[in-house]
């Protein structure tokens, strides 16, 4: 018999309302469930933990919009055990009319899955078994991440009693480190993947010379696509680059940095690095998709030194795009890369300089590099991951 299922559909209602560019937890969200809905081992509904009526028009909207051989189901409100009085409380404080008739009873399903936000009261009293996506538990591990933390402890609350899905086994051993409640047997850890319709080996000619110009890239250069969080280890990579430029005869060599606007805004200007450093730094603009793999494709290195990923998912997608990569070898990185990159620690800058010479100097690596990244990430799919979710689901039920 089919797994009756309930997912969570906040995070597909957020995909609705932002629009195509599509990040992080609402990405995995997205890329998952588009696999999962065809499967047969599952019989899929869909609902959302946070109850609003706003909520619910985005979340039918979106699943109308995905390609199915199944009808989709969603529940409305799916909180068992609720009553009229609560119903009312509820319409009088959002001032929406809810009906009962909305209101819908677990009991009839064997799982509940949320792919992030933790589990309401009313899902957590009740019996359904319940799993939820774990990414990482870092806004619990650093500082700088005080508006997280409430959340956070939610999540780990909501994994202590039941089960989770985490997307390394790193991020798995951290929050089971993190809190000596939670049974490790009951964490099972799915790696994530890198879109294929958006990273792929790409070196067209005619498209880069017009994604050159739109972005004002170099001919010859590095690649860092990050945030700007501390852990981002940002000014571990420019200083090791300057040092590079400094030491080396590398005039046309630059490093290209995007996704960081506010770093070079708030950060860069106040680095103490040589002016001909600075002019061999290139703050592109965020890169539109349709652009994203000529963009790492036509890189001679992506470097992600990063001291604290639960996954690292910008390393996978180089390594698609057949760009050679080098990484830190702290946290979850090492999983994904494997063998097929060169890592690092993230503090050492004579290491760091050291292989970014190596790389820039020695095309026969470079190329050894790209080929063992594509070998690699081919082990890496959504089409596994909610395969192996479903398989899960099914431990998780019998």
């Amino acid at each position: 018999m089919p797994v009756k299922t309930v997912i969570d559909g906040n995070l597909l209602a957020d995909c609705q309302k932002i629009g195509q560019i599509r990040f992080g937890m609402l990405r995995v969200a997205e890329e998952i469930t588009k696999r999962l809905i065809n499967n047969d081992e599952l019989d899929l509904s869909f609902a959302n933990i946070k109850l609003t009526l706003e909520n619910d028009k985005y979340l039918r909207s979106y699943l109308s919009g995905l390609t199915s051989n199944k009808k989709l189901k969603t529940l409305s409100f799916p909180f068992a055990g609720i009553n009229i009085n609560t119903i009312e409380k509820i319409s009088a404080k959002l001032s929406r009319k809810i009906s009962p008739e909305s209101i819908q009873n677990l009991s009839h399903y064997n799982l509940f899955h949320s792919f992030y936000h933790p589990f309401s009261k009313a899902i957590s009293k009740n019996k359904i078994k319940k799993s939820i996506t774990l990414l990482d538990i870092i806004p619990l591990r650093m500082d700088g991440y005080d508006n997280l933390v409430p959340e956070l402890k939610k999540i780990v609350e909501s994994v202590v009693p039941n089960f989770a899905i985490a997307i390394s086994n790193y991020s798995k051993l951290d929050i089971c480190d993190y809190d000596k409640r939670i049974n490790p047997e009951k964490v099972f850890v799915v790696p994530l993947a890198a879109n294929k319709e958006l990273f792929y080996v790409n070196r067209n000619k005619e498209q880069w010379n017009v994604v050159k110009k739109k972005y004002g890239l170099p001919d010859n250069y590095f690649l860092s696509v990050s945030g700007i969080d501390k852990r981002k280890n940002l000014e571990h990579l420019i200083y090791s680059f300057d040092r590079l430029v400094l030491q080396e005869n590398t005039n046309d060599l630059h490093l290209v940095m995007t996704g960081n606007s506010s770093f070079e805004n708030f950060v860069f200007r106040q680095l103490n690095i040589h002016p001909k450093t600075k002019s061999k730094i290139v703050f592109a603009k965020p890169i539109e998709e349709e652009d994203l793999s000529i963009v790492y494709s036509n890189a001679l290195c992506f470097f992600f030194m990063s001291t604290y990923e639960g996954f690292g998912l910008p390393a996978l997608e180089a390594m698609q795009c057949g760009t050679p990569v080098i990484t830190s070898n702290a946290t979850s990185l090492p999983e994904v890369v494997g063998d097929a990159g060169i890592m690092l620690s993230p503090t050492n800058k004579d290491e760091l300089c050291s292989a970014m010479l190596k790389v820039f100097v020695d095309s026969a690596l470079r190329d050894k590099l790209s080929q063992l990244g594509l070998q690699r990430s081919k082990e890496f799919s959504w089409e596994r991951c909610a395969k192996e979710y479903a398989g899960i689901f099914k431990r998780i039920t019998n």
